[in-house]
């Protein structure tokens, strides 16, 4: 039976140890003490590689968690927007209708009646703290107050005529509501811009967190290495296995160091392009961040990603990575991804069910294929193709390919609805001109740069002529016929940096940065001329349009957004009254004139 170590004995008062007589063999207790202190350098060791192997998992439920308050958040701030967009196009569709009396201007009223009710009950079923519910109520009353002058406006139009409605409008209560229901909403979004900002400082420092435990928990797996090091010298057995031990144990903890810092890398730079996705302008550009990410985020892997054509038939490339040699074009059955809704691998192996985009591709290293999947909508594909695919040890990384997959499918579904909301809130439906709102924000941008610069700019407004009586002869169908291929007419012959509006009506409106009032005539008689040269077919009847051409330009006939299109509506109905289809240019204000 072994004999315990002398310092396991108690004192006697002489000072020496009560040892119990027997045998003793010489160096058991250094062994037995240096066993020991191994045993709990190891414990200590291991201890602390589990608690690095922890921290990933801590960091990434982290993330989580403000990723998806992030979509919560996003989702509110839309839906505020979108309520704020309703009460706006019904405010500008009910003056439209005490201005005109028509109908037709009543549209997006009701249509925003019909919404609104949804998107409210939508904001009020959602959790919200007691200051944002209590907001949200000064909201739903104003709203109410707001729809409900809105509602009085229109019965005063119907009944009593434009006089009445328009003193009626002229009272201020309507605006009254509109600035209380800004003021609120605007509020409301600046909090939560506050509360992202916020979530994205809390990110980033559970991100430094994780990597400052990983550093010092490296540091005291180093220390308890040079202690077993030390301690290991009173013996060469016990040494050499404590070497090998330690090498053993070194070896795993780099290897975890390195999958801990590859982690923390890994999220941090996908929070940086889920960021930059949530301020991408278009699709494309957020095809171009996914890609520009991915090369850091799957190193030695190359891949594509595809996404759907408006259309629905057909997939198109818009961002590659890596050496991938995929093609420009897929169809939905050419990727089995897509075919079963999940994740498919492709090994390297022959035989293997391989996608025909990679077929075409000539790829014969390993593939996995991804269907970028968010609320049951399909909007494509990423692929990702690589030797370390193949790998079995690299399960882990198809994994977390899968993840960010996902990610990136949300990401990319809110930047096409913003683009969707922003495309429907400044782009008349009939004619894909920009609307007035457009116009009235590029204006005032426009006309500011021109004052900095020194740079001209013009204004040229038209009036189909006689537009009444092509809807009465030929219907409203022809007469939207007819608005669509002027707005085509336009669309055609203006420059990148001109804008062509719907102002209202048949009423048209170009605005031509850097363009002198002689070149914006010039260019008002040439598209006078092309509408003159229309020729449509309406129940075999041929339909011809004429158009009167009002042009003014800054400095000439005014510096400010209102007093350039009051000139320029005042030429085109001066054009009106000398005999139609022609090109007037407004007059030079007698203020500016007798000014010098």
């Amino acid at each position: 039976m072994p004999r315990r170590p002398d310092h396991l004995y108690p004192r006697l008062p002489g000072g020496s140890a009560a040892i119990p007589a027997g045998p003793r063999r010489s160096g058991a207790a250094p062994s037995m003490i240096v066993e020991t202190r191994l045993r709990i350098a190891t414990a200590c060791i291991i201890a602390v590689m589990a608690a690095i192997g922890l921290v990933p998992h801590f960091v990434n439920a982290s993330v989580e968690q403000a990723m998806a308050a992030l979509d919560a958040t996003t989702t509110r701030e839309r839906e505020y927007g979108a309520l704020l967009n309703y009460l706006s196009d019904a405010e500008a569709a009910q003056r439209g209708y005490v201005i005109t009396g028509r109908q037709e201007f009543l549209d997006p009223y009701h249509e925003a009646l019909k919404a609104l009710p949804a998107l409210r009950k939508a904001l009020a079923g959602q959790a919200a703290p007691a200051s944002e519910r209590q907001a949200l109520d000064e909201i739903g009353r104003l709203t109410e107050a707001k729809l409900a002058y809105m509602r009085e406006v229109v019965r005063v139009r119907s009944a009593q005529g434009a006089a009445a409605a328009s003193a009626l409008v002229e009272n201020g209560r309507g605006k009254q509501y509109m600035d209380q229901l800004r003021e609120r909403i605007l509020a409301q979004e600046a909090a939560y811009a506050s509360y992202r900002a916020a979530l994205r400082d809390r990110l980033a420092g559970r991100s430094r967190l994780a990597a400052n435990v990983s550093s010092i928990a490296t540091l005291v797996d180093i220390v308890l290495l040079v202690a077993m090091g030390l301690v290991g010298g009173s013996a060469l057995r016990q040494r050499r296995k404590a070497e090998q031990h330690a090498t053993e144990i070194s070896g795993q903890l780099r290897v975890t160091a390195e999958l801990a810092e590859r982690r923390n890398f890994q999220l941090q730079s996908g929070g940086e392009m889920l960021h930059a996705l949530e301020l991408a302008e278009t699709l494309d550009e957020g095809a171009q961040i996914v890609a520009l990410y991915f090369r850091q985020l799957l190193p030695g892997l190359s891949g594509s990603m595809y996404l759907y054509r408006h259309s629905r038939d057909i997939l198109e490339r818009k961002a590659t990575w890596g050496t991938a040699n995929d093609p420009d074009i897929a169809e939905p059955l050419d990727c089995w991804a897509l075919r079963k809704g999940a994740r498919h691998f492709t090994p390297s192996t022959e035989g293997a069910l391989a996608c025909r985009h990679a077929l075409a591709a000539g790829t014969t290293v390993p593939r996995v294929c991804l269907p970028l999947v968010t609320q049951g909508n399909v909007i494509g594909f990423i692929t990702a193709e690589g030797t370390a695919l193949g790998n079995e040890d690299n399960a882990a990384e198809r994994t977390w390919i899968m993840q960010l997959g996902e990610q990136v499918a949300l990401a990319l579904a809110n930047v096409q609805l913003r683009v969707s909301l922003r495309h429907q809130s400044v782009i008349d439906p009939l004619t894909q001109l920009y609307n007035r709102r457009y116009l009235d924000e590029t204006l005032k941008r426009e006309l500011a740069r021109a004052t900095r610069r020194g740079a001209p700019l013009a204004v040229i407004m038209l009036d189909l002529d006689h537009f009444k009586r092509v809807n009465d002869t030929f219907g409203h169908e022809a007469g939207d016929m007819l608005l669509r291929n002027v707005g085509s007419v336009l669309l055609q012959a203006i420059r990148g940096s001109d804008v062509a509006c719907r102002y209202g009506g048949e009423e048209l409106v170009l605005l031509l940065p850097d363009c002198p009032l002689d070149s914006a005539v010039a260019r008002a008689e040439r598209l006078r001329q092309v509408i003159r040269a229309l020729n449509l077919t309406v129940n075999k009847s041929v339909l011809t349009a004429s158009a009167s051409f009002g042009v003014a330009a800054y400095p000439t006939h005014g510096d400010a957004a209102d007093v350039l299109l009051q000139a320029a509506d005042a030429a085109m109905y001066a054009a009106k009254h000398g005999g139609r289809d022609q090109v007037c240019v407004a007059p030079v204000a007698r203020l500016q004139e007798d000014g010098g």
